[in-house]
């Protein structure tokens, strides 16, 4: 496997909550993309599987700096995670001092400041508009599982940059257990006039705190882990409600805890004395290290990570080496079985390798806390099941071992072993085992 990427990308996970090892919502950032195309950068987003930043140069004197939104279906004129998190990597890189900045995107300019050590950003106050069809609100309720009864007070359109449909529920056990008709979505946001459902449930006894979910019209992925744009929107659904005062204060919204990738976005809103003021969008920021990006780029989201599916762990440690047992590569969740029989077959040997491989890494990236403590690989050994004439499981292996070369770029190649065998564990076509020498 030969995958190339882009130059100055950097994993900026945005709005972390509690547990930075754990939450926010990713935002690859490239910085210095004036040299990429448009289908480049559509490109190297769906590879990464998030909605990404690609900083440029301004086009007008006004601005000084220019800023370029994808996700993995399509450009976006806008995105508040990901704006927050390329100005906090270039504070961090020391190329902003954290005063005033203007920012040209394709939906205006978007201004940036850094208060109190958190990077927040602009967006005008929400056009709220309610939606009074009950055919809709019911179709929502059946969207989300649940009965057209159980939403709370009227739904709302609201919108800084884009639509938002905003959905009141009881309670945060209601909300963390939908069970959403995803395949419904991207029609009925087209008939709310909407880019995303977003139902909410206020919290008990924490001030101006609600949980919230986000489930986009057309993205790419099923489910937001933090959405700066909704919450601004949100925020200013809650004033038109009268569930927040109208003195200026801050609303914290929590999103992503049902992902297991909780958020904490915070928007501060003006008083309402201060007439056509907008609100400000910020939270905090960390950086996930080189291996981690690597990993996300080179390999599809849908790789889900390895767990044992039987009597036995993922990892057995010994001082520093962590054995781990063999896992079937997967792609979207479904095993990628059947033999390889010829020359035909090894592309198919080849991404069950390569996801399998992925699944171990993001397993031992959630243990380790980040793939940056991997010292090396020290070996793999691939067990594809293979007809009697199959000759080239050292081309479906190589797929593999390229890579862990392009994850681990300074470590050496691992030793391998390569066996074909007559079956494997739910008819997988490849089987895959890593031992790692860990760092601490």
């Amino acid at each position: 496997m030969t995958t190339t990427h882009p130059p100055h990308a950097h994993n900026i996970r945005v709005f972390v909550g509690s547990d930075p090892r754990i939450g926010g919502n990713p935002a690859p950032v490239w910085l210095d993309a004036d040299a990429l195309s448009t289908a480049q950068m559509q490109e190297y987003t769906r590879r990464s599987g998030h909605e990404s930043v690609f900083v440029l140069k301004p086009a007008t004197p006004a601005h000084a700096l220019r800023m370029r939104y994808f996700v993995p279906n399509h450009e976006m004129e806008m995105c508040g995670h990901a704006t927050v998190g390329a100005l906090w990597l270039l504070h961090r890189r020391g190329e902003w001092d954290g005063s005033p900045i203007a920012i040209e995107t394709l939906s205006g300019t978007v201004t940036g400041r850094r208060v109190d050590g958190t990077v927040q950003i602009s967006q005008p106050r929400a056009v709220v508009e309610e939606v009074t069809q009950q055919a809709l609100v019911e179709e929502i309720a059946r969207c989300l599982g649940i009965d057209a009864a159980s939403i709370v007070g009227p739904v709302l359109n609201a919108a800084t940059s884009r639509v938002k449909t905003l959905v009141r529920l009881a309670d945060t056990k209601q909300l963390h257990g939908l069970r959403v008709d995803f395949a419904r979505v991207e029609s009925l946001c087209e008939r709310l006039g909407s880019t995303g459902l977003y139902p909410y449930a206020l919290s008990e006894g924490e001030g101006c705190t609600v949980s919230a979910r986000q489930f986009p019209k057309s993205s790419g992925y099923p489910e937001d882990a933090a959405t700066g744009i909704a919450a601004a929107a949100l925020a200013w659904g809650l004033r038109r409600l009268g569930l927040v005062g109208t003195d200026a204060l801050t609303v914290t919204v929590r999103q992503g805890e049902a992902m297991g990738s909780p958020s904490a976005i915070h928007v501060g809103l003006p008083s309402e004395a201060m007439g056509q003021e907008g609100c400000r969008v910020g939270g905090e920021c960390c950086e996930d290290p080189p291996e981690d990006l690597r990993l996300e780029v080179l390999c599809p989201p849908e790789a889900a990570r390895a767990s044992p599916s039987g009597t036995y762990a993922t990892f057995s440690k010994t001082g520093s080496l962590w054995h781990s047992s063999g896992v079937v590569g997967r792609e979207n969740g479904e095993v990628v079985a059947g033999p390889l029989r010829g020359p035909d077959d090894v592309a198919r040997g080849q991404r069950a390798a390569v996801a399998a491989v992925a699944a171990l890494l993001r397993a031992a990236r959630e243990e380790l806390g980040s793939l940056s403590r991997v010292a090396r690989v020290v070996a793999l050994n691939g067990y594809l099941q293979t007809g009697a004439d199959f000759a080239e499981h050292a081309k479906v292996m190589d797929a593999a071992s390229e890579l862990l070369r392009q994850v681990f770029p300074e470590a050496p190649l691992p030793a391998r072993t390569t066996i074909g065998v007559a079956s494997l564990p739910r008819g997988g076509t490849a089987e895959v085992s890593l031992t790692l020498e860990v760092r601490g």
